[in-house]
């Protein structure tokens, strides 16, 4: 198989990854891809409760989750994120609500999360040959815990070229004490810091951060990732005059 066609097979096949298991619905965030692009949306209903999410291909042929140290403390182990399932405890509940109900109000039943009183930073990285255009994701419960002090409370989102560019940035910002409605899950108005939508768009995009600062509330949980992904096309090996001198003797 020649990489022309090969390039080819890929774009087909995660063309049809994404129509099978991640239609779109209002809770992507990046709807609408320019022209060369295909939105891949992930709402992580197909998958069962504690199958881990991290590494290329886990939850997306194009993507790769990888979670990171925290840069404060080294709060828990990374690697641990998995899949977890709305009022199950198992593997673990990453956040509670109203009554501790075991990672409520996700957008369905499932999303990912790590474990609570845990902090990890998280890098979202493609496949080679992708780049994207637009990526997002959904945070929950962030904002009625915080156990490691101080008024203000940053989540920093950045997302970079090849180049390692800085390509575009999303931050939430919040000061003051615990939101007892705007930081839960289930309680939280749309985009409030308990149920909050990070986007960042512009070219050439392949690889987003997620950073936590000093303060954070670490009991979260994400859904809803979408991303306009670009699959570019490998041109076949030219042939040498050689080789072409030798098929037609």
């Amino acid at each position: 198989m020649s990489l022309a066609t090969r390039s080819s097979a890929v774009s087909m096949l995660s063309a049809l990854f994404v129509a099978v298991v991640f239609a779109a619905n209002a809770s992507a965030q990046c709807q609408i891809c320019s022209t060369g692009s295909t939105l891949a949306f992930i709402n992580f209903e197909a998958f069962p409760a504690g199958m881990s999410v991290e590494g290329l291909g886990a939850v997306h042929p194009s993507l790769n989750i990888t979670s990171v140290p925290w840069a404060f403390a080294p709060s828990c182990t990374a690697g641990t994120a998995t899949v977890i399932e709305e009022g199950n405890p198992l593997p673990f509940a990453s956040y509670g609500t109203a009554g501790s109900f075991a990672n409520g109000c996700l957008t369905g039943t499932h999303g990912y999360g790590d474990q609570a009183g845990c902090v990890l930073d998280y890098d979202f990285t493609f496949a080679a040959g992708v780049s994207v255009t637009c990526f997002s994701f959904r945070m929950l419960d962030y904002g009625d815990l915080y156990p490691f002090g101080t008024g203000a409370h940053q989540v920093d989102v950045t997302a970079y070229d090849a180049g390692n560019n800085v390509v575009d940035t999303d931050q939430l910002l919040v000061f003051g004490a615990v939101q007892t409605l705007a930081g839960d899950a289930c309680d939280a108005g749309p985009n409030d810091s308990g149920n909050h939508l990070f986007t960042v768009t512009g070219p050439g995009i392949v690889k987003v951060t997620l950073r936590f600062d000093a303060s954070p509330d670490p009991n979260v949980g994400f859904d809803d990732i979408s991303f306009c992904q670009r699959i570019d096309a490998t041109p076949a090996a030219p042939n040498s005059w050689g080789m072409v001198k030798t098929i037609y003797r």
